[in-house]
């Protein structure tokens, strides 16, 4: 799928996500993708940083975007496994960039790392993924 096919498929199917447009895939091609969020007040915990859990969905939308980018027959693929290591706060006051890459692909299962930066390019979350793919 080419990058405007996979940012109108992320909006029409997941709506929750991407509507509001404060997620951008801004790249998607041959097993890579990268998007950002600039965070609001849904994605903030107490202390001002951004959520556990909102950096694990943009790590699982990176990933799937990596996905599509080397086919559509990755629509049916599901997460069967999601590691993240948050290596630091990321403040809800800054931009955040999420890049995932197709680090196997496969048949039956396809694994991804990712990664979630701040601004300044450091590191805030390390994600691997594994995904089930559908059956052809």
């Amino acid at each position: 799928m080419t990058l405007d096919e996979i940012r109108d498929y992320l909006r029409a199917e997941f709506p929750q996500v991407f509507i509001e447009e404060d997620i951008v895939v801004s790249a998607a091609e041959g097993g890579f993708a990268r998007m950002s969020l600039r965070p609001g007040w849904r994605h903030q915990r107490p202390g001002g940083i951004v959520s556990g859990p909102t950096l694990m969905m943009l790590a699982d939308a990176a990933g799937y975007a990596a996905l599509l980018s080397l086919g559509a027959n990755a629509k049916m693929a599901v997460t069967t496994n999601l590691n993240v290591s948050f290596m630091r706060g990321a403040s809800a006051a800054a931009p955040i960039q999420q890049e995932a890459r197709v680090i196997k692909p496969g048949r039956r299962l396809s694994v991804i790392l990712a990664e979630a930066m701040d601004p300044d390019g450091k590191v805030l979350a390390h994600t691997t993924m594994t995904y089930a793919m559908p059956e052809s």
